[in-house]
């Protein structure tokens, strides 16, 4: 028997009035069971329709039939699969009457005949759930004397049932139907009071999308034993996440080259090293060693001595000190969060964390804690707060990683106060106000988007879509998302208080565009070097009548040709290669190519006219071997290999000796192949090493 195994019944309401979001609760259900055929196989689900124009239950075969009608059990417990899925993806639209309760009454029905057939299912490790998802507009049978709701709870309590209660709302029904939701609500609240249950409500049909988590997690503790104040004290705790960052499922290799009816498709890796000075000799495992870059030099260290280096003490979580919370700027805390909760079924070990949870809260204090999840690992630094519980969970610490100096980047800026015109006005400060009242997520009695109801819809899409390929193996990934769309919108965007606050600020901060000079390809800002005076004016029967002196990177074209009709032939050539090595090195991204790339045909025609070939062959090659695979002048050799430009032939001059053939090799082996571009263009990302890595 896996640990933490569960049965759960899922009750939808698909009655009349659930019709605008039949099929938003539809898709709901299959998130549900996603969940589970991912990473929780063994647990078992049922699904129950009620609201439906026929009846198929067993409550009802023996009741007779007015009793418990419009309620189909429509699959039967099992472990969901791909066929479980399709099943309940588009529930049929119901015409009956929507009685939770007497739905309510089948499910724990279902639940108790199950154990009942099934001894295994009733050990106290085996969680029982009841999921219900309804808007709870139509009314349930009335029982004054509450004798049925009664034996309900006391079937709920007798099986250690929990319930989970979603309640979505129509709002072109809410109002019509207001009393009846009203009543309904005393009468589960009645139910619930005494079983373990949770209520969600959802404002929005789109939210059911993500009504259920992607992915379920069991408490697991990453550290149980003492947690040391001073040398006096100990309290024994067990640390658990409290919040991590969901990554996207890993893939795995996988080949169906194997035909065999038991092939596991699996793909093995080996790897070998061979010596650069013999290829064909193969290196050992134990003839490798790891180096360690030191400046310009490769230390080799071997795998005794690294860990010999590292600091590995035991396992251990103790109390430094405490500080206030003030001197603990929230942009300090790294990674995930912990909570630090007391021992189980140990009294002293509640009443100790108690008192110091809520010391430090009444104080508004944290404590320090220097901790070591598992021997042998690296120490880190916490701050820990206090989190007070209340009938359901104990009083508890929050630990947050804290950096070390050479984990926090410090960097300076001017200071906006120190210029009087970058102050804003009043009208600007109470416009902005505004705008931060208006976009009040809180507003409105509920909290939009908070973090433990908002699903991450990338997962969930993601997921969405592996179901539907699972389907069908043809499926197309949907082009849009209404629930991307819909999670990651302003939810104010359309009131008008919104749009007022908005349309102030506006005015406040409005800009106002000016006249700039028409600096041409030259970025002033950037490279003022390059410019000379903005204001002058610049005309190239000036330059061209003008003595030139070299050739500069403001008109490297114009100061070319001076210079050859000034006889200087060596200096032009020399110095527009130059210019052109100058416009492209301090180019801000592609700002300066386009001016550099017109150098180079205009610098190979010239060449070719006053017999320097070679010149500018040499020239060619040395720009191939600097930009080619330089990731940040790419672009740039790019440019010329697109325009076709290559070594001059000697069909173009008789001062080179490199044939039509060898110049058009030149041209294709430093062509870029799209795979090179594909590897230029990937980001370089630092994996961060995982302190917990194989714990999960």
């Amino acid at each position: 028997m896996a640990r933490n195994k569960e049965i759960a019944v899922v009750l939808l309401d698909v009655g009349p009035l659930m019709s605008p979001i039949r099929e938003f609760a539809g898709k709901a259900i299959c998130g549900f069971l996603q969940s589970k055929m991912l990473n929780r196989p063994t647990h078992e689900v049922e699904v129950v329709y009620y609201g439906t124009t026929e009846t198929d239950n067993p409550l009802n075969d023996e009741m007779g039939e007015d009793q418990y009608i419009n309620i189909i059990v429509e699959q039967e417990l099992k472990f969901p699969d791909t066929t479980f899925l399709s099943s309940v993806l588009s529930p049929q639209q119901g015409s009956g009457s929507s009685d939770f309760v007497d739905a309510l009454t089948v499910a724990v029905d279902r639940l108790h005949r199950t154990v009942n057939d099934r001894p295994d299912l009733g050990k106290a490790n085996v969680i029982k759930r009841i999921v219900l998802i309804s808007n709870f507009l139509d009314a349930a049978k009335e029982d004054p004397d509450d004798t049925f709701g009664s034996i309900l709870v006391e079937r709920m309590q007798e099986k250690g049932v929990r319930m989970e209660v979603i309640s979505v709302d129509v709002p072109q029904y809410d109002s019509q139907f207001a009393a009846a939701k009203k009543a309904n609500f005393e009468l589960l609240n009645r139910i619930l009071g005494v079983v373990t249950h949770n209520i969600r409500h959802v404002g929005d049909p789109l939210d059911l999308l993500g009504a259920f988590k992607s992915k379920e997690y069991s408490a697991t503790a990453y550290y149980s034993g003492p947690f040391r104040i001073a040398d006096t004290m100990t309290i024994k705790v067990k640390v658990t996440k409290k919040s991590s960052a969901e990554k996207f499922p890993s893939t795995s290799k996988y080949s169906d080259r194997s035909r065999s009816d038991d092939a596991t498709h699996t793909v093995s890796l080996d790897t070998e090293f061979r010596a650069v000075s013999n290829p064909d000799e193969v290196v050992a495992p134990e003839d490798k060693v790891k180096a360690y870059k030191y400046g310009k030099q490769t230390v080799p260290i071997s795998s005794e001595e690294e860990n010999h280096l590292k600091y590995l003490p035991e396992k251990d979580m103790q109390a430094v000190g405490f500080v206030g919370l003030d001197q603990i700027p929230r942009h300090m805390y790294m990674k995930d969060s912990w909570l630090v909760a007391p021992e189980k079924d140990n009294p002293r070990a509640h009443v100790a964390m108690s008192a110091l949870a809520r010391a430090l809260h009444r104080i508004q204090k944290a404590c320090i804690i220097r901790f070591v999840p598992r021997a042998n690992q690296a120490v880190f630094v916490g701050c820990a707060t206090p989190l007070l519980g209340g009938a359901e969970r104990p009083d508890c610490l929050v630990l947050n990683y804290l950096p070390f100096t050479e984990d926090v980047r410090s960097y300076k800026f001017a200071a906006f106060n120190a210029r009087e015109e970058l102050q804003p006005t009043q009208d600007q400060l109470r416009a902005a106000e505004n705008l931060v009242d208006a976009l009040d997520l809180a507003q409105d009695g509920a909290e939009h988007l908070k973090p433990e109801t908002t699903a991450n819809p990338a997962l969930h899409r993601f997921f969405a879509f592996m179901a539907s390929r699972a389907l069908d193996p043809d499926a197309q990934l949907p082009a849009h998302d209404l629930q991307v769309q819909h999670t990651l919108s302003c939810p104010f965007g359309h009131k008008d208080q919104a749009q007022a606050a908005l349309n102030q600020l506006s005015e406040q901060f409005s800009v106002q565009q000016q006249a700039l000079p028409d600096l041409g390809d030259v970025d002033a800002a950037a490279a003022p070097e390059l410019l000379g005076d903005p204001e002058a004016e610049f005309r190239i029967g000036e330059a061209a009548s003008s003595r030139v002196d070299s050739v500069s990177t403001q008109s490297p074209l114009d100061d070319f040709k001076a210079l050859i009709q000034q006889g200087q032939l060596s200096d032009a050539v020399e110095g527009l290669q130059k210019a052109v090595y100058t416009l492209v090195d301090t180019s801000l991204g592609d700002r300066f190519y386009n001016k550099a790339f017109k150098c180079v045909p205009a610098l190979r025609e010239a060449c070719i006219e006053h017999s320097q070939g070679q010149a500018f062959n040499t020239y060619l090659e040395q720009m191939a071997a600097k930009y080619e695979h330089d990731r940040l002048r790419a672009d740039f050799w790019r440019r010329i290999t697109d325009a076709k430009i290559t070594l001059v032939s000697i069909d173009e001059s008789s001062a080179v000796e490199t044939t039509s053939d060898q110049s058009e090799a030149f041209l294709q082996r430093h062509t870029p192949t799209q795979q090179a571009e594909a590897q230029e263009a990937a980001p370089m990302e630092e994996e961060e090493e995982d302190e917990f890595a194989g714990m999960e």
